[in-house]
Formats: C-alpha cells, sequence, structure tokens
C-alpha cells in the first residue's frame, strides 16, 4: 500500500522541476516504498528495526541513499542535513539556469527611466 503511495507522489511531482523525495521509516511495512525511490532520493531506516534489516540485506535493490537513524534527536540533524544539502543544490542548479548573462543592445530594450529622487 505504502508503495503505491510512494508511486502516486512520484507521479503527482514528475511535471516540476526535479524533485527528490525523503523517505522514514522503521517497520517491515516500510520496506516496498523504499524500493520505489529513486537515485537522488534518501531513505532513512531506523538502524536495528525490520526496515534497516531488510535494506540492509537488499542494499543492490534500494536506489536511494540510505541514513540510518537512532534516536529523535539523530533523526532530526540527518534530516535537516538532507534538506540543507537539497536547499544548497536546488539553489546552485537555479543560478546556473537562471542567471545566463547576454548582453543586449540599449535600442532592443528602449531608454531606462530617470531615477526619482527620494528626500530622507
Amino acid at each position: 500500500m505504502q508503495g503505491m503511495i510512494v508511486e502516486r507522489i512520484q507521479a503527482s511531482i514528475a511535471k516540476e522541476a526535479k524533485r527528490r523525495m525523503i523517505y522514514l521509516g522503521d517497520g517491515i511495512g516500510d520496506f516496498c516504498p523504499s524500493l520505489k525511490l529513486r537515485e537522488g532520493d534518501f531513505v532513512m531506516p531506523r538502524k536495528d528495526f525490520p526496515a534497516w534489516n531488510l535494506i540492509n540485506k537488499n542494499r543492490t535493490l534500494v536506489k536511494a541513499a540510505v541514513h540510518e537513524w537512532t534516536d529523535g534527536e539523530e533523526l532530526e540533524r540527518i534530516l535537516l542535513q538532507l534538506i540543507n544539502t537539497i536547499n544548497i543544490e536546488e539553489s546552485q542548479l537555479l543560478s546556473v539556469e537562471f542567471c545566463k548573462f547576454q548582453t543586449i543592445p540599449k535600442a532592443a530594450h528602449g531608454a531606462l527611466p530617470q531615477a526619482l529622487p527620494v528626500p530622507y
């Protein structure tokens, strides 16, 4: 069931820019969804729980990067680290795509308006 949910989410974001997923879980039912994740996605199984055991026994089947955690503090630290990494990578991609400067002849864009004086 959760595997189908992951597929639905992937389908809904497929039209957008490359989006990545972070999947957290610890139960046996979290193994199947982890197999649906793609390269560039992340799976965060709780260490020494069924999902973690299955992922470790079947590492070649899991395309997502695996980041294990043991307690709430570690979960928070790793999750925030992954979100920060994704944000940095996406902002670098945006800056490359949007900052392609070209020289535009003055005649093409017309004269710029005069600046207005601002009293202070």
